[in-house]
């Protein structure tokens, strides 16, 4: 039974702007990140579910990094292990009445992380999907690295088909009376060649979020007008112009497919739609790899695949 292989790409936030000055800051990070990445690190996330009678309820979900195997090229194998409580149904045999017990449950998601080329590639579990592994692993990639004596923030973004901008206001306009809009941009994480772009010239908005400092801009729109946004109007499509500006040498599709700019957005009906809902970058393992270093070799071809794919 084949296996499908999601990537998420991994983008340096908080000393993006040291990159941008010097090149080498890239490579100091990224291997202090691949030192600091060790078992036993975890975090709790309180989640909301409901019951069969419509109820809800709060549980724990703990989320840990486990079996780190670190490989001479500098890329890491290991677990992520989800451990949560269920509520399944034991029925009396004799009155045919049932009621929700409490069983803890595990899931756990293997994972390929190259270091250098920022992605991790993983697969999913029935009980702990993609996006949610996603928000874990960066999660826990933060708390490893907030032991520093500097503290790093990372952010990672599922890696999906990439949207332009006139693609994104065409699905809006579909949905259509647009009550909320927000616009979310980080900076980027470039490639060598992009990087060696913003040394030479860095263009506006690269120049002004350094200049402040901003490792992440929020601009949210809301109309209590029952027809909803404009978002042919001046002031939204100005935001939405950013997103084309970030740099001359990168384009729509890279800034989304990266996780660089989410767009989301509700409707007066309450129809939820989101950049991060796009369609995932996908691939596939024929059957279950028989060790860890299997997993790693074949990963390594999936990554490089998907890299040169994007370029």
């Amino acid at each position: 039974m084949s296996i499908t292989l999601y990537f998420s790409k991994v983008n340096i936030n908080s000393h993006i702007f040291d990159v941008y000055e010097d090149k080498k800051k890239l490579k100091e990070i990224l291997k202090k990140l691949y030192l600091n990445i060790k078992e036993d690190v975890s975090y709790v996330k309180k989640n909301l579910n409901y019951a069969e009678n419509g109820e809800t309820y709060i549980y724990d979900a703990e989320f840990k990094f486990n079996l780190i195997n670190k490989l001479n090229d500098d890329t890491i194998v290991g677990t992520v292990i989800k451990t949560s409580t269920l509520f399944v149904n034991q029925v009396n045999q004799e009155t045919g009445d049932r009621k929700k017990i409490p069983v803890e449950n595990s899931e756990v998601i293997e994972f390929y992380f190259d270091v250098y080329k920022e992605i991790v590639t993983f697969h999913r579990t029935n009980r702990f999907g993609h996006a949610e592994f996603t928000e874990a692993f960066q999660e826990l990639v933060n708390k490893c690295m907030s032991e520093e004596s500097e503290q790093y923030h990372f952010e990672v973004a599922l890696l999906r088909e990439g949207l332009n901008v006139e693609d994104i206001q065409k699905q809006l306009k579909t949905i259509g009376n647009l009550e909320i809009l927000k616009i979310e941009i980080i900076p980027p994480n470039p490639d060598d060649d992009l990087l060696d772009e913003i040394q030479e010239n860095g263009e506006e908005y690269i120049t002004d979020i350094k200049e402040g400092n901003v490792t992440h801009t929020s601009t949210i729109f809301t109309s209590k007008e029952t027809r909803g946004l404009n978002i042919d109007a001046k002031i939204i499509q100005e935001e939405f112009k950013k997103i084309s500006k970030i740099h001359s040498k990168l384009t729509d599709e890279e800034a989304t497919r990266n996780g660089y700019v989410t767009v989301e957005a509700i409707n007066k009906s309450g129809r939820l739609y989101s950049t991060n809902k796009n369609k995932a970058i996908t691939d596939k393992i024929e059957e279950k790899p028989e060790n860890f270093m299997t997993f790693a070799t074949i990963c390594k071809k999936k990554i490089a695949s998907v890299v040169n794919s994007l370029k």
